[in-house]
């Protein structure tokens, strides 16, 4: 008998509970809009993938993170959206305003919305010559979402594989920390997006350093040993 405790799916209005309106002022066209925001602190994390995906019940925070100006069409994830130049302003109205064409999401969004909306995000990292860590961390986030899609493996192994190389170009050519990340959890990360591409060699190069950093948070100690032991077996999954 299987001891796997069956999950019943939320309800729309469950889900909606989560969620709410967001009143946004775009740095580009300086028009207010409206957008939807998760009440993280309602949420509970079932469990954590070894790369940093959290994995809630109800509600996934990552379908929500990214913010996209209905009038203009700047979009990017959040944590990005205020962080944009005046010449970077010029480039979005030069070349995505144009071409936007406003479209009214509706709430809970369905994986085709959400999707988009990460499309639009890495077309305007392109619009803007963005970072590399900012289109990393576009990449990273639209492989999750396609994490969860049936028989979509093949996309999120070519999302993961976009967000592998703009993390090491970022190592690289950034300072830190990248995002939130340190070196330390930066290398960490590169390691495992190379484990799950089946680059074996490249893993247990990035995580060598982790494994014996001194004064590093003891999980992410635990999870370098970890990946370490899986690299080591070759394993992907």
């Amino acid at each position: 008998m299987s001891d796997k405790k069956e999950i019943t799916p939320p309800t729309q209005e469950e889900i909606l509970s989560f969620l709410y309106p967001r009143n946004i002022k775009c740095p580009v066209c300086e028009r207010e809009f409206t957008d939807f925001g998760v009440r993280t602190t309602k949420l509970r994390v079932e469990k954590m993938d070894n790369d940093f995906r959290k994995r809630y019940y109800v509600v996934d925070p990552n379908h929500y993170g990214v913010t996209l100006c209905y009038h203009c069409g700047y979009t990017a994830i959040h944590a990005y959206f205020e962080r944009i130049t005046e010449k970077q302003q010029d480039l979005i109205k030069k070349f995505i305003t144009p071409l936007y064409k406003p479209q009214e999401y509706h709430v809970p969004l369905s994986q085709a919305d959400v999707l988009n909306r990460y499309d639009q995000a890495l077309a305007c990292c392109q619009a803007i010559y963005a970072k590399d860590s900012q289109f990393a961390f576009t990449y990273l986030k639209k492989a999750w979402v396609y994490r969860d899609m049936e028989n979509m493996k093949d996309r999120e192994i070519k999302e993961m594989r976009e967000a592998y190389i703009r993390f090491k170009d970022a190592f690289t050519s950034e300072s830190f920390p990248l995002g939130e990340m340190d070196e330390i959890t930066a290398k960490y990360l590169i390691a495992e997006l190379a484990r799950r591409l089946g680059n074996f060699a490249e893993a247990l190069r990035w995580v060598g350093d982790v494994v014996v950093a001194k004064g590093i948070p003891s999980a992410i100690k635990e999870r370098a040993v970890i990946l370490k032991e899986l690299a080591r077996e070759g394993n992907m999954n």
